[in-house]
């Protein structure tokens, strides 16, 4: 089963430079950590919040934007999916990472044990695919960037969290700001003909 940081690598291969908002904790640190991006809206302690923020920021433009939760923020944020289906963006991707667990709080178990997460964003209208493994990761996000939405993608990962990993102490306003000017870039790179996303091949 694939850890988290091999899960985020294929991640920001094929989100590239796509607006892309980001669940707290330690998820939001080993992507920033790792292949850090103006292009993300880090949610810094706001569990549960990503798919509602991603939903938003789809309905507001026409970028292909994605949204990462882990199963905890999820469950947490549960009445995002109907909304999400209710309103059906086209360009709209959500990434489950669930490691049955709230690796931040001492690995509790969540109900992602007993409850089928693809189920439930399936059963919302969101067009579903699960992946196990980095391959299938791939292509399941590759054919959701390909795909009317809105789409969602649940990989099951390995519990725990990257060691040594360090904190992103960054003002939360500033990551807004950063995250805001990157998409008004592109927009503008888009209406100039400009391509503001990264190639996909």
């Amino acid at each position: 089963m694939m850890d988290r940081l091999t899960a985020l690598a294929v991640v920001d291969d094929v989100v590239g430079t796509d607006p892309l908002v980001v669940t707290c904790g330690a998820t939001a640190r080993e992507l920033a950590h790792h292949h850090g991006r103006d292009s993300h809206l880090y949610l810094l302690d706001s569990m549960g919040l990503s798919a509602a923020v991603g939903l938003g920021i789809a309905l507001a433009g026409d970028h292909r934007v994605w949204a990462i939760e882990g199963d905890g923020s999820l469950l947490m944020g549960l009445n995002a999916l109907p909304t999400l289906g209710a309103n059906a963006p086209a360009t709209y991707t959500l990434i489950v990472l669930d490691n049955h667990q709230h690796a931040s709080a001492d690995k509790m178990p969540t109900q992602a044990e007993h409850v089928r997460l693809a189920h439930l964003t399936a059963a919302a209208g969101l067009k579903t695919a699960a992946a196990m493994d980095p391959d299938g990761l791939r292509e399941a996000l590759l054919n959701a960037r390909a795909s009317a939405g809105p789409t969602a993608v649940v990989a099951r990962i390995a519990g725990g969290n990257a060691p040594n990993t360090p904190w992103l102490l960054d003002d939360p306003a500033t990551i807004a700001t950063r995250f805001r000017q990157n998409l008004l870039l592109q927009q503008h790179d888009s209406a100039t003909g400009r391509d503001g996303h990264a190639e996909v091949l």
